[in-house]
């Protein structure tokens, strides 16, 4: 039970999952700003290797500056019993359903073959969406290269230590609504798309966070969005467009508060048309990297 809340737990915060390359000589780290009121935005990944440690000096400059941290959640309210009940009755499948059901004999073989690899009991999942069950062997296999505390955790703690206020754009509940609209997708597509992706891994996370940490934007989306784009502009829209329209007003909000707020939320969030810094500037808002 205890590693099963585990696994729920980095799979909401993988869900989000929004990773990539950017610019050569900047941090993902820009300031949005009205007169002499500023908000400064910061990327992040969800799981990182202790190895990628520290960041690029702007993040621990930014976060000195902050009186407040948003972040995308409430990262403590995802870690209680209660929360792991919600998600696990929300990810089952409807009664009469199971995984080997829902999934052609195909595609359910590859699952099992996947699941024996990383030691996955799949019998544990086997009436959890296929949506569920993907990014749960996406954690495995993440957690198998090394990965581990991610910066949002990571800034999470250092804020409640520092003294400083912790706010979040989102409930857990509104998050795990997000994971609910990877089941709406044909479940053998998704799983297949995922298992792919998978095997990539290693390598995609290599170039994913030397991107990070040099700030290229413009890669960043070339390797998250564009293939999302390309193999749902729906749940692209869903994932990230709607949510970073939402978050604007929540930016505008705190342009509007005399305390100094830093906004972390997934590196890809920030990249490309559609990211904050391109809805910010759009609104009349300055924004420039800091």
């Amino acid at each position: 039970m205890k590693t099963l809340k585990k696994i729920v737990s980095n799979t909401l915060m993988l869900a989000a999952l929004a990773v990539a390359p950017l610019s050569l000589a900047d941090a993902l780290v820009w300031q949005a700003s009205v007169g002499d009121k500023t908000v400064y935005l910061a990327g992040t990944i969800h799981m990182l290797k202790p190895s990628d440690y520290p960041l690029p000096e702007e993040y621990e400059q930014v976060f000195a500056k902050a009186d407040t941290i948003v972040l995308e959640t409430d990262m403590q309210a995802t870690q209680t019993p209660e929360f792991a009940m919600l998600m696990s009755q929300k990810m089952r499948l409807p009664a009469g359903q199971s995984l080997s059901t829902v999934l052609n004999e195909e595609v359910y073989a590859q699952v099992q073959a996947a699941a024996e690899k990383r030691g996955l009991p799949l019998q544990a999942l086997a009436n959890y969406q296929p949506a569920f069950v993907a990014l749960t062997l996406y954690v495995m296999e993440l957690q198998t290269l090394g990965f581990a505390e991610g910066v949002d955790a990571k800034y999470a703690n250092k804020a409640s230590e520092a003294g400083k206020v912790l706010a979040a754009l989102e409930t857990p509940e509104q998050q795990l609504g997000f994971m609910l609209a990877m089941a709406e997708l044909d479940a053998n597509d998704f799983m297949r798309y995922s298992l792919a992706d998978i095997t990539t891994l290693p390598e995609l996370m290599g170039q994913m966070v030397s991107a990070f940490k040099t700030g290229d934007a413009e890669m960043l989306y070339r390797l998250g969005a564009e293939p999302m784009i390309d193999y749902s502009r729906a749940l692209y829209d869903t994932l990230l467009t709607e949510r970073n329209q939402s978050w604007v007003a929540d930016i505008e909000g705190y342009l509007t508060t005399p305390e100094t707020e830093l906004v972390m939320v997934g590196a890809l969030h920030l990249a490309g048309p559609d990211g904050l810094p391109a809805l910010l500037a759009q609104k009349g808002i300055t924004v420039k990297r800091f």
